[in-house]
């Protein structure tokens, strides 16, 4: 299948999964969000369909880079699946599915600018999980030498 094909296949797919019903007030809804809502293997369904698609991603050739882009977009609709009811609520807002068919296509539009853009965004997320990090450390250091002053100041 060439690439032009296959990147009509998974847009319809991706439309499918992530706005193709229209709900009250114009708001679009997918599939996925649906899916979501079956005990135990909604969510599993949802992903294996993503997962589908990153691979496709991988296939036609986009880089590295956009490939784990397009895999944190699954990962955080599957970190907020994790909390019960606001977990289906997030499904039917975050559609990544359409997020990664535009890296997809973004990709093969212009590979060079796609993956600069890819690299830039995981290269904030890692500095960004680096200060999570830095500051829980420094907060749970602050918090264990006041419950330490404190004791010595209660022994005195």
């Amino acid at each position: 299948m060439s690439n032009n094909r296959e990147i009509q296949h998974l847009r319809k797919l991706s439309i499918l999964m992530d706005s193709k019903f229209t709900g009250p007030f114009g708001f679009k809804f997918g599939l996925d969000g649906l899916i979501g809502l079956i005990p135990f293997v909604g969510d599993f369904i949802s992903t294996a369909i993503s997962v589908y698609i990153i691979l496709q991603g991988a296939k036609v050739g986009c880089a590295p880079s956009t490939i784990f882009r397009m895999g944190l977009n699954i990962l955080i609709e599957n970190l907020a699946d994790m909390f019960p009811l606001f977990g289906n609520v997030f499904d039917f807002l975050w559609k990544s599915n359409n997020k990664n068919i535009e890296l997809i296509e973004n990709h093969l539009q212009n590979p060079r600018t796609a993956t600069i853009k890819s690299r830039l965004a995981l290269g904030l997320v890692a500095f960004s999980l680096l200060g999570f990090l830095i500051a829980s450390v420094s907060i749970s250091f602050l918090i264990f030498r006041s419950i330490f002053d404190w004791i010595v100041l209660l022994g005195s």
